[in-house]
């Protein structure tokens, strides 16, 4: 219920943003610039974009290898973009942990592997954001202050994580936690300084190579000649989809690349054009892919592979 609830207010605030970037910039202007993507750029950037979660796979794989339950990387390829269907109709994107339902691995490891999955996924955002912030002063307004609240939130989650002591403390003084926080312990301790972590890394920067090489392309067509400044946006528009507010981030990000573009001497239109093209391209035609794959041999084997 309170799920629903929830899904029901993110879509009511999706739609209210999207009505009133209505009334800012004509929804015929943005068809027209959308019009720009040749069909050549938009087969280029998905092929990108799907050989690029091979580089989140790896993370995850390497995850749930760290705790015992090793997963070969065409299936968890298969189960990350399920994930990302899944995260396509569920609040916060939270249906990206059911994919570990197609795992029958102990809940414990399952949830560890895909709470550091996509921590790992954010802090790698923040940190490729920080040169935006640093060399386009018109950016530092409201989408920094977004910036520093999804940062923080990033650090007390680590701390929460990974501070033995804080969650004794907690453990002492709700005794319901207790069993919960034991389990969390033994499936996560360590994680943050271990190879597999650091490994993770290394794939989630090979998924941001091939995937802002995607958003280059559609950029050019889009926008033929859009100032190099506005490459360096390119992490804030996924991070700002993170944020639990709306649906997929659907509105947020469109708001958000309306302002950046026409700060940045583009037209209005320019924005919610690039930000929808890059979101149907790097999430929504992933995402359904990665439905119809729910019922493949791949998926099967990797519950009979981790489950081993």
């Amino acid at each position: 219920m309170r799920g629903a609830v929830t899904l029901t207010l993110q879509v009511a605030v999706s739609v209210a943003l999207l009505a009133l970037l209505a009334r800012q910039v004509a929804w015929a202007d943005i068809a027209a610039v959308m019009g720009r993507l040749r069909p050549t750029t938009i087969a280029a950037a998905l092929g990108l974009t799907l050989v690029s979660y091979l580089g989140r796979a790896q993370r995850w794989a390497g995850l749930l290898a760290r705790a015992g339950r090793p997963v070969a990387l065409g299936p968890a390829w298969a189960l990350t973009l399920v994930g990302v269907g899944y995260g396509l109709v569920t609040p916060g994107k939270v249906g990206e942990f059911a994919r570990v339902l197609h795992l029958g691995v102990p809940r414990p490891v399952a949830l560890a592997s895909v709470v550091w999955d996509r921590l790992t996924d954010v802090i790698l955002l923040e940190l490729l954001a920080l040169p935006a912030f640093v060399f386009v002063p018109a950016w530092r307004g409201t989408v920094l202050a977004l910036f520093a609240l999804i940062t923080l939130a990033t650090l007390l989650i680590l701390v929460a994580l990974e501070h033995v002591p804080l969650q004794t403390l907690l453990a002492r003084l709700v005794s319901p936690l207790r069993a919960p926080l034991a389990r969390w312990r033994e499936a996560s301790a360590g994680t943050l300084t271990s190879d597999a972590f650091r490994l993770g890394l290394a794939g989630g920067a090979f998924y941001y190579a091939l995937n802002f090489t995607a958003a280059f392309l559609l950029l050019r067509d889009l926008v033929p000649h859009a100032p190099m400044s506005l490459m360096l946006g390119f992490p804030i528009i996924p991070l700002l989809g993170n944020l639990p507010i709306a649906f997929s981030g659907i509105g947020l990000r469109e708001h958000v690349s309306a302002t950046m573009f026409a700060q940045l001497g583009s037209s209005a239109a320019a924005g919610p054009a690039y930000s929808l093209s890059l979101f149907a391209i790097t999430t929504l035609l992933p995402g359904l892919l990665g439905l119809c794959l729910t019922a493949t041999p791949w998926v099967r084997s990797a519950r009979a592979g981790a489950a081993s």
